[in-house]
């Protein structure tokens, strides 16, 4: 066992969807090579009056910084406070106490808030980025700078049993503020599709309804982690607009890993890290922003069951040789081991 016994790690709640998959999906196998603790950073407990859930708040802080040194290591995932506030003063406390301090991100938060970005980054002992365009804005001000993809447990996204179905479902999962990705050209071509298929429905996984421009039948079933995997299973085709911007390029496609870990072929923006996640031909198509040609891909893969198969098959062995949690825990674990002996 690592020398390295005690990691404790800062994360905002138990559902958010960056901790569940760059954290809690390696627990098994951190629980075999760690002691591992948890800090759960966000309080919102509104039976408590505000006034008290201030002075809680900050009670709870002043705990973490007894936590904090009672631990080897400190994975701290995201700003402490929202990305609008300037301050790192907390972060910077904790490393008063705790020089080994890991900060793992997986969005441009730097676009939104760029000094504190690089306070956070300049703080840690280490970061670790969930690709590359990450990673280039954390290696100009930390050199210990890691590149670990969103995982997903391939053990537990799995392909859905071969059936006769012969309904084919379009599917798009995520959260409501990502339906902002859907474009009047995209939406025009999905209603087209759906008169001209009746063999062809649309399907929503998200925690809110879409808003009213989404004006075609579509099927929605709320998010709910207990049935998320068969939910996923329902889909044929895998669906992730993106319009191109300095936010977007740092999103690590984890619909189309997810996707993809259910053998699921994807239609996707050619944007950001969905170029690398995506085998354009191969596990799926890309669509670029200038032709936005939705319509002819989608189209392929709804008239061709032998090509949604195959690339399907394509697109769960790449997930599991690129993006599986087997694939990317050493690369963690190696972090973890070794943190003591990075120079700062």
């Amino acid at each position: 066992m690592s020398h390295l016994n005690k990691i404790l790690f800062i994360v905002k709640n138990k559902n958010e969807a960056s901790s569940r998959f760059r954290v809690f999906s390696y627990l098994n196998h951190l629980n075999k090579d760690f002691e591992v603790s948890f800090f759960y950073a966000e309080y919102r407990n509104k039976k408590v009056p505000k006034f008290l859930r201030s002075i809680i708040k900050r009670f709870r802080f002043f705990s973490l910084i007894y936590l904090v040194g009672k631990h080897d290591t400190v994975f701290m995932q995201r700003p402490m406070s929202t990305d609008g506030n300037n301050s790192t003063f907390f972060e910077w406390l904790l490393t008063r106490f705790n020089e080994n301090l890991i900060f793992d991100y997986d969005d441009a938060i730097f676009v939104v808030n760029e000094k504190k970005m690089k306070s956070l980054v300049s703080l840690s002992k280490a970061c670790i980025c969930g690709n590359d365009y990450l990673a280039d804005f954390a290696k100009k001000y930390n050199p210990n700078t890691y590149i670990i993809p969103t995982p997903i447990d391939t053990d537990k996204f799995i392909p859905k049993e071969a059936s006769a179905k012969e309904l084919i479902t379009i599917g798009w999962t995520g959260t409501s503020g990502n339906y902002a990705f859907f474009t009047p050209k995209l939406i025009c071509d999905i209603k087209d599709i759906l008169k001209r298929y009746d063999n062809v429905d649309f399907l929503f996984i998200c925690d809110r309804k879409p808003e009213e421009k989404f004006d075609f039948p579509y099927a929605f079933v709320k998010w709910d982690d207990a049935t998320e995997v068969n939910d996923l299973q329902h889909i044929d085709i895998g669906l992730m607009p993106l319009i191109d911007s300095a936010w977007t390029r740092g999103k690590c496609g984890f619909k189309l890993i997810q996707y993809g870990s259910i053998s699921i072929p994807s239609v996707a923006s050619n944007v950001g890290v969905n170029s690398k996640v995506v085998l354009d031909g191969k596990s799926g198509f890309l669509v670029n922003e200038e032709e936005a040609n939705w319509a002819e891909h989608l189209e392929k893969l709804i008239n061709d069951q032998t090509l949604r198969e195959s690339m399907g098959k394509a697109a769960r062995e790449h997930i599991e040789k690129e993006y599986s949690v087997n694939k990317n825990y050493p690369k963690l674990k190696d972090i973890l081991e070794n943190l003591d002996k990075t120079a700062k």
